[in-house]
């Protein structure tokens, strides 16, 4: 029992450490996703993105869903959805019926003030990708085992896609990228 507690535990600790290492502090005022702020910033006369594309009006749940996720195992919790560490999260976490099975948690991470230049290594490096032809970068970690394909949308925002609790950061990647590529990346606003 304590075995499969543990099994159940760690995948959530590792998400968590792998998207709080790809936050950045910006400066501003925040506010709820989806309204405007009182005032522009430095003296900006526009609310419109230069950098193209914006992630606002995305919702983590609606990029990653049960059904896209069915193929990669057996069932899953049902979708939690929150705030963590400046990003809005979607996540699923595998049901264990057996100890032998892997502890996977999939996730989704909208990250509105977080450009792609300001993803964090979190252990073996940050690698540069092409998604889709759109530009991104993927991160990963042995400790905890994790891997991350962060897309980038407009000059100022990414969606990061996350696979961790697999047996292997290969795995992890292979996950995350597949992922990327046939699930969320298609969804997101073109620049």
């Amino acid at each position: 029992m304590m075995k499969l507690l543990v099994r159940a535990f760690l995948p959530l600790a590792a998400g968590a450490v792998l998207l709080t290492g790809c936050t950045t502090t910006q400066p501003g005022t925040a506010s709820p996703a989806g309204s405007e702020s009182a005032a522009p910033s430095s003296g900006s006369s526009s609310s419109a993105d230069p950098g193209g594309a914006s992630t606002t009006s995305l919702q983590p749940c609606t990029l990653l869903t049960p059904a896209d996720i069915s193929g990669y195992a057996s069932s899953f919790e049902p979708a939690d959805e929150q705030k963590l560490g400046g990003a809005r999260v979607c996540r699923y976490q595998h049901k264990i019926t057996d100890p032998s099975e892997e502890a996977m948690v999939l996730s989704v991470a909208i990250r509105d003030t977080a450009p792609l230049d300001s993803v964090n290594d979190t252990g073996n490096g940050v690698k540069d990708l092409q998604v889709n032809g759109r530009a991104a970068k993927e991160a990963s970690s042995d400790a905890p085992l994790g891997c991350t394909v962060a897309l980038g949308v407009g000059d100022k925002a990414r969606v990061d896609v996350n696979a961790t609790g697999l047996k292997t950061v290969a795995k992890a990647c292979q996950l995350a990228e597949d992922m990327a590529n046939k699930i969320v990346e298609p969804k997101l606003p073109k620049a």
